[in-house]
């Protein structure tokens, strides 16, 4: 049978019929394809999140000029990208550093009259081949291993007029096997941190070991062998919503009461984790036949 493409999501992610295939199958193990493309969704349509704040509401501008609330920017890497850092990146060049750097947008704006806290929110998606030699990598290749989890970087920095403070940089993990990636987590976020002080002239050019710190953090676990890349969306929409709701007291930050609450509300509205997995696929599947024109099976 032909693998044939359906859908070429803004000329970067690629969606071909075994993929659509492969998220309808309810046991199965998601690839690099399917993670970048429900990431490059979240990027570009934040509320296709159930249950989520509408990020251009009134509510939401009413909050910001309170300032009781930190500027909130969310990134989402894809899985390639990851690979290549980890296993290609030639650190040494500093116009390829630079290149990929500015095209995160680490630098929040220091144009405002009033002191702002900025967090940069990066989301990468782990797979546990990330630790692996470099050795052992082909250049393109879909993301092997065995499992999926979630790396959360928040960069956070005060600005006011013409100034901006050091940034503070935090690494929080999300596995729905606790401890199983915290290896190549570590691996991925000593790697960002380097290229970080690439970017941040502030930042010493110390060993970044002795800098980072990988945040275990609770998380629901699933009770299979398949589902650690739905689990790992579905933490991602569900810090996603978090940042993008102003209407708590946490200030946008990432501690162990806000996590909590924002998993247990999303799971609550995605039908508790007995449904959970089963509904992110069937919804991660119809959006990819909507944008595709493709018919729902019978």
């Amino acid at each position: 049978m032909t693998n044939k493409l359906i859908l070429n999501y803004l000329g970067d992610a690629v969606i071909y019929s075994s993929d659509l295939a492969l998220i309808g199958c309810p046991n199965s193990w998601l690839n690099s394809d399917l993670i970048h493309f429900h990431f490059l969704r979240l990027q570009n349509e934040p509320n296709l999140v159930v249950g989520s704040v509408d990020v251009k509401s009134g509510k939401e501008d009413a909050a910001d000029s309170r300032g009781e609330y930190s500027n909130i920017d969310c990134l989402f890497l894809d899985p390639t990208v990851i690979s290549f850092i980890m296993h290609q990146l030639d650190e040494s060049d500093e116009d390829e550093v630079s290149s990929l750097t500015s095209a995160w947008n680490l630098s929040p704006p220091n144009d405002a009259d009033v002191t702002q806290q900025n967090i940069k929110r990066i989301f990468l998606p782990i797979n546990d081949e990330h630790q692996s030699s470099h050795m052992n990598y082909t250049p393109g290749q879909h993301a092997g291993g065995s499992h999926w989890s979630l790396l959360v970087i928040d960069i956070i920095t005060t600005t006011s007029k013409n100034n901006e403070t050091k940034p503070k940089i935090q690494f929080y993990s999300f596995d729905s096997h606790h401890g199983y990636n915290i290896s190549a987590a570590k691996a991925v976020a000593n790697k960002m941190y380097s290229l970080f002080q690439h970017h941040y002239s502030s930042l010493k050019k110390d060993d970044a070991i002795t800098r980072v710190n990988v945040i275990e953090c609770q998380a629901l676990q699933q009770n299979n062998g398949y589902d650690c890349g739905v689990y790992t969306l579905g933490f991602a929409e569900a810090l996603l919503r978090l940042s993008n709701d102003k209407s708590g007291s946490n200030n946008g930050l990432l501690d162990e009461k806000a996590i909590e609450a924002a998993f247990t509300s999303y799971m609550n509205d995605m039908g508790g984790q007995i449904h959970f997995a089963s509904n992110l696929r069937r919804r991660i599947g119809d959006d990819i036949r909507k944008l595709a024109d493709i018919n729902s099976p019978n």
